[in-house]
């Protein structure tokens, strides 16, 4: 039986590796977000400080992840990744097994292919990537051993690294810590309470002593929660829009049918005996909250948010376990019931990873990195300050490409072309220019198309006469999306 043990596991971990192998750095699907998460972490490295040197409304985690996966070189990333992967399906197939699943590797192996899902994930580095892989080892950890003294004080810890990697996938926590606290007697929830605090504590409190120390409180609140509430989440839209685009987003990146099996499952559980129905409603909750990034507020109707549903990956794996570890009725805690199911919530999404795995495009293939722009720029490498990327957040990749600084905190600027009021007066797109003149800035690579979309036409023809006047567009670096400027020397 051991040997049977090892033997799954091992064959388990190896489709974990190679699922993530088809994300390596090579082969690794570029992404804006990704670039600038790399390029935050570059910037502690150089001794920089997040939020200060560089705009970005995440919370600071992920920059600091960046940060210790440049410390092992370009692999780096990839390899914590990859441990970190692994280290929550050990978990979840342990807690798989000691509820006697018949099949103990079905449902870590689902969350590694809606983990892995090249249509929703867009490759790994993404905080909804973490935050699924911490909230599955935290239903593991709040399910566990009910007298370990230890318990709550690591659902504190996990609570605190999830809301400061992404903030709103904390809620995905609210009915499991409240189905957890009411199965206790009303003594313990306060002593239970008290140690979730000092585990989340664990994370808080050296966040607040590097901002504090760094004299960087002020741009932490003001970037990571203060720009979240009253300019990103302030958008609204019905709940049939929102309902259109959940459904968009699941049929778009495979989701759909592992999602409504869970859903379904979950409510049949309702119906039919189960053992924990209180827990059952705490999952359905959970896959309700796991969509809080598209339930808060709307989107600009041009930019794709797939992505933001990979915290799927955890909350559908998650109900599914608590129908078939805690159900009484054979037409769902049967082996043959529960194979079925799985073949149906694994299948589609196992010939995903397939048509990926064969249609791999090495990163040096991908047209933004073949452009004339970045070709000519490798000729003539910029140093630090030298280059400024404006338009299009994904030639961020650049900075990282040379290893260099922008010259500006301002690494991104689809907010002029996103909300009506950002930067009205122009003050920060006037701050722009006052630091490419004080660098006497080189090379700016602009996308010419994004920078027409610019809602403010004021802002846009205060830019295009900045950069008229101070540079000159560089012979044959233009495509028909971007071009490359070169300061003028006056």
């Amino acid at each position: 039986m051991m040997n049977r043990t090892y033997s799954t596991l091992f064959l388990l971990l190896a489709a974990g590796i190679l699922l993530s192998l088809l994300y390596c750095p090579p082969v690794d699907i570029p992404l804006d977000d990704k670039e600038v998460f790399r390029y935050g972490g570059r910037v502690i490295l150089g001794g920089g400080i997040p939020y200060r040197d560089f705009f970005d409304h995440k919370p600071p985690l992920i920059y600091f992840l960046n940060f210790f996966g440049l410390l092992f070189g370009n692999w780096g990333l990839w390899l914590i990744d990859t441990l970190l992967v692994l280290l929550a399906t050990v978990i979840f197939f342990q807690t798989c097994e000691k509820q006697k699943l018949p099949f103990p590797w079905l449902l870590p192996l689902l969350f590694n292919l809606m983990l892995r899902d090249f249509l929703i994930s867009d490759g790994i580095g993404m905080t909804r990537e973490y935050t699924a892989l911490l909230q599955l080892i935290f239903f593991c950890v709040i399910i566990g051993r009910s007298r370990s003294r230890y318990r709550d004080t690591v659902t504190g810890l996990l609570a605190g690294l999830i809301f400061f990697m992404q903030q709103d996938q904390v809620l995905f926590l609210a009915p499991f810590l409240f189905w957890s606290w009411m199965s206790t007697g009303p003594r313990s929830i306060l002593v239970r309470t008290l140690r979730f605090i000092g585990g989340f504590g664990m994370v808080l409190g050296p966040l607040l002593l590097y901002f504090g120390f760094t004299h960087t409180l002020g741009y932490f609140w003001a970037d990571a929660f203060q720009f979240n509430f009253s300019v990103y989440t302030a958008g609204r839209k019905s709940l049939g829009d929102h309902f259109r685009t959940i459904k968009a987003a699941l049929d778009a990146g495979n989701y759909e049918l592992p999602f409504m099996i869970a859903a379904t499952l979950g409510v049949c559980a309702l119906l039919l005996r189960s053992r924990k129905k209180g827990l059952t409603i705490a999952a359905l909750a959970g896959l309700l909250f796991a969509l809080s990034s598209e339930l808060l507020g709307s989107r600009p109707a041009e930019g794709d948010f797939t992505y933001y549903f990979v915290a799927l990956a955890a909350a559908v794996p998650i109900l599914i376990f608590t129908v078939f570890a805690y159900s009484e009725d054979p037409v769902i805690n049967s082996p043959k019931a529960q194979a079925i199911y799985g073949f149906l919530v694994c299948c589609s999404l196992t010939y995903t990873a397939l048509q990926h795995a064969t249609h791999l495009t090495p990163r040096s293939e991908q047209p933004f990195m073949r452009s004339p722009a970045l070709v000519y720029l490798r000729r003539h490498q910029p140093a630090d300050y030298q280059l400024y990327v404006f338009g299009n957040t994904l030639d961020v990749a650049a900075y990282n490409e040379f290893g260099i600084l922008a010259p500006s905190r301002w690494i991104y600027q689809h907010f002029w072309k996103w909300y009506d009021r950002w930067d009205q007066d122009g003050a920060i797109l006037h701050s722009i220019g006052d630091d490419l003149l004080r660098h006497h800035t080189r090379f700016i690579w602009m996308d010419s198309v994004e920078v027409a979309k610019f809602r403010n036409p004021a802002n846009y023809n205060w830019w295009m006469n900045f950069l008229q006047a101070h540079y000159q567009a560089v012979p044959g670096t233009d495509d028909p999306q971007s071009s490359l400027w070169e300061w003028k020397g006056d």
